[in-house]
């Protein structure tokens, strides 16, 4: 009996402290003159309410408003899982004849997984393909038998015969016009012509016996030997070849270095002329050009002054263009005294040539030595040749150009002849057009258009000959090609029927992947659509998780998670929401999909399928917000306080919150930072 009455009067003691809340905070406003008794009752009943509140919090913790981020997330389990997983089946009805594969087997693609009993299927399989093939090298054949149009010769002669026929015409009606002045300038012209090539072969011919004679010339000048000039002047050049060989021995020469080391000297002394120019200054410039100005403004003032006499304008203007040309020249002056960077460059290069002028008067090189040498070797060698005279092997290119020259000149005295008759035919052409046509003539155009007119003819006759062969042949090809086609379709259209049934009866392998479960065993009968293999591919591994209905509003597909596994431990990996809960379409029907699908960051090996995974999904996220522990928020119906000490006396304020976990809740509104409340009980 005394614990009943302990516990009622515990009991009895939390709702006297709610009552007393509840009218502390009606009360802490001071009560307004006239208002009636109900305050004034009220006060007494509340002061040993006040003084227990404060007694009993001064036992609570408390704890500061603080600024933070906080989220709100969805804790749950999941599992891992593929993100390619099928269900396999054979598409027809039979009795299991192999099932080649075991649960957790990894499987490639391609790989047979189970096959149904398929009798002869196999052998008609092979028969059909055979079939196929021999259809296909029919049609291939009668293809290649396809009718080329080789009337293009046919078609050639025709117009060829045309052209020649609109040719004779013409050529007679020509003939019956007689001469035509056109004709016979044309007949003037080619006589011309022909002269004038008779005259060129006459002097090509001319020309060339002239080269020829030039040549032997030479050849009897060169075999002849050299003359006695020709001697002296390699034997000179021998003596100053060993003069230089002598020089470059007995080394420099002092009248050679002191020159290059006067050109050094003169180097320096222009450089350090030029380094020693006193800088003319900015403002002596600009002065000096002012100056110039001045004097020119000075000048035109005196011109344009026109008071006094003719002799005192005349002495003040030569005064002011005195002062302008002293002027100018202090500018000018000025500006020679500037140094140019250029000219001292140019200097400075003068001055390291002259240096090295006196290096190599001082020093002569091995290279200098041997380079005489040589040039001695050289002169010796020319000057052996010249006495010797020439050899055959000299005279061998002279000679080849006199046997060229010879060809040609006998070319040219045939050519001659070739001109002359063809002058004789040209003027025999011209004298025939003159005359005009004969009797014989006029015959033998018409004779000339009747046989072409025969020939367009027969022309024509071989072209639609070969036209309606062409024609007949195109339609023997086509039928066949027709049938053959037919033929070809129906084997092809027998093979995939049998391909599709022998395709039914097998199972294959769709990806690379991990057999995860089988039905049956050999021997039993299957029915079509009842799923055999189950398979999922660990290419890309997701983690599946079931939400709780009541939190599935409050998922989008894009929002980040965490992702722990046992096999990784201390390790927590990045993940995003890929599906979300949904229906889907099986063999049964519509089925509800309750599963939300997850993309992770793998940041290390070792996942497999079926493990599990512990997911915690971030809803959404405040930051630089006010934070409070969210055991500290009160709530009575629908308001919502923190309590915090002011003084001994526990107040309350009213709050709005926003995002809130287990943790922490997120105050809108009601409180500021730093403020001290008190914690949970």
């Amino acid at each position: 009996m005394v614990r009943v009455d302990r516990g009622r009067a515990f009991r009895l003691a939390r709702a006297v402290v709610g009552v007393a809340t509840a009218l502390l905070v009606a009360c802490e406003a001071p009560a307004m003159p006239g208002s009636g008794t109900a305050p004034s009752a009220a006060a007494p009943a509340a002061q040993p309410t006040v003084t227990d509140r404060t007694s009993t919090s001064q036992s609570r913790p408390t704890v500061n408003v603080r600024r933070g981020t906080v989220t709100e997330s969805i804790k749950v389990l999941g599992r891992v899982i593929s993100s390619q997983e099928a269900d396999l089946y054979f598409r027809t009805s039979g009795r299991l004849r192999g099932l080649f594969v075991e649960t957790g087997q990894q499987v490639t693609a391609g790989q047979p997984l189970a096959e149904l009993e398929t009798g002869d299927l196999l052998t008609r399989i092979g028969k059909a393909k055979a079939e196929l093939e021999n259809a296909q090298i029919r049609l291939d054949q009668g293809r290649a038998r396809e009718v080329v149009d080789d009337s293009a010769a046919e078609v050639q002669s025709v117009e060829a015969a045309e052209l020649a026929l609109q040719a004779s015409r013409l050529g007679r009606e020509r003939i019956r016009s007689g001469a035509a002045e056109k004709d016979i300038r044309e007949g003037e012209a080619s006589v011309a012509g022909a002269r004038a090539g008779l005259e060129k072969a006459r002097l090509d011919l001319s020309a060339r016996e002239a080269d020829l004679a030039a040549r032997r010339n030479d050849l009897e000048i060169k075999r002849a030997g050299a003359t006695q000039a020709e001697i002296d002047k390699a034997r000179a050049d021998v003596d100053a070849a060993q003069v230089r060989v002598n020089q470059a021995s007995a080394g420099p020469r002092a009248e050679d270095v002191r020159t290059t080391e006067l050109a050094l000297e003169r180097a320096r002394v222009r450089l350090a002329q030029l380094r020693d120019t006193p800088p003319v200054r900015e403002e002596d410039l600009a002065n000096a050009e002012l100056a110039v100005r001045s004097a020119e403004v000075a000048a035109e003032r005196v011109r344009a002054d026109a008071t006094g006499t003719d002799a005192q304008r005349e002495a003040a203007m030569r005064i002011a263009d005195i002062d302008v040309e002293k002027s100018r020249n202090s500018l000018k002056k000025l500006r020679s005294q500037v140094v140019n960077p250029w000219d001292l460059r140019l200097a400075e290069q003068d001055v390291m040539a002259a240096e090295n002028a006196v290096a190599r008067a001082k020093a002569v090189t091995p290279y200098e030595q041997q380079a005489a040498k040589i040039a001695l070797e050289s002169a010796k060698l020319r000057l052996a040749q010249v006495v010797a005279g020439p050899t055959e092997q000299d005279l061998a290119p002279l000679q080849n150009q006199i046997d060229a020259l010879v060809v040609a000149v006998d070319a040219a005295k045939v050519a001659v002849p070739s001109a002359q008759a063809a002058v004789q035919a040209a003027e025999a052409r011209l004298e025939a057009v003159r005359r005009g046509p004969t009797e014989y003539d006029l015959k033998d155009a018409d004779n000339r258009v009747e046989q072409a007119t025969v020939a367009v003819e027969l022309a024509k006759a071989r072209l639609d000959a070969k036209r309606q062969a062409l024609e007949a042949s195109r339609t023997a090809l086509s039928f066949d090609l027709k049938s053959l086609e037919r033929t070809y379709e129906r084997a092809k259209l027998d093979l995939d029927q049998l391909q599709s049934n022998y395709n039914d009866a097998r199972i294959i392998a769709p990806y690379d992947g991990k057999i995860v479960k089988t039905n049956g065993k050999p021997g039993d009968n299957v029915n079509a659509f009842n799923p055999v293999v189950s398979i999922s591919s660990p290419a890309q591994l997701l983690v599946r998780s079931e939400v709780n209905e009541s939190d599935m509003a409050k998922l989008a597909v894009g929002q980040k998670a965490l992702i722990a596994l046992d096999v990784f431990p201390g390790t927590v990996m990045n993940a995003t929401v890929r599906d979300l809960p949904s229906t889907i379409v099986t063999q049964q029907g519509v089925v509800a999909d309750k599963s939300t699908k997850l993309v992770v960051e793998w940041s290390r090996p070792g996942a497999d399928i079926g493990m599990l995974a512990r997911v915690q999904i971030v809803v959404q996220q405040r930051q630089d917000v006010l934070i409070v522990p969210t055991a500290a928020i009160r709530t009575v119906g629908k308001r919502r306080f923190v309590e915090y000490m002011d003084g001994a006396v526990k107040r309350s304020r009213n709050v709005e919150i926003g995002i809130s976990t287990e943790q922490d809740t997120e105050i809108v509104s009601g409180v500021e930072e730093g403020l001290a409340i008190l914690a949970g009980a």
